[in-house]
């Protein structure tokens, strides 16, 4: 039997990488992304995303419900995997170690890119240097 590619690499756990995920997202707390209240109910959890109801306006939600993550059905770890090894390594050896064809992590390269390294709305300039 031979290893493949991805079970040499070394991937944060996906319960601690939704742990973490979850930490940043809902740092205040849960709220609705479509009203921004917080008197939201948890509906549990379904696969790896946790579910809930906002009881002011009615809308269902989830962990991705409104991030660059919401069509994604990769696993959170190796999501991690790729953002933090996207400047080291090539798509391709991206791609070969993980499993995930090359037009699977050429995609979400660019969503890291677009959406989180070059977007200036998240940096802010608190020292105004």
């Amino acid at each position: 039997m031979t290893e493949s590619l991805n079970d040499s690499i070394k991937t944060p756990n996906d319960k601690v990488a939704m742990a973490f995920f979850r930490s940043l997202r809902w740092v205040n707390g849960v709220y609705c992304p479509q009203c921004k209240s917080y008197n939201i109910v948890n509906r549990g959890q379904q696969g790896r995303v946790r579910r809930y109801s906002c009881k002011e306006c009615g809308s269902n939600f989830n962990d991705f419900t409104g991030t660059i993550f919401h069509k994604s059905r990769m696993p959170m770890g190796m999501m991690l995997y790729v953002l933090f090894n996207m400047d080291d390594k090539t798509i391709t050896q991206l791609s070969e170690e993980t499993g995930y064809s090359r037009q699977c992590i050429s995609r979400l390269t660019h969503l890291f890119k677009e959406k989180l390294i070059n977007n200036l709305e998240f940096y802010s300039d608190e020292d105004g240097a």
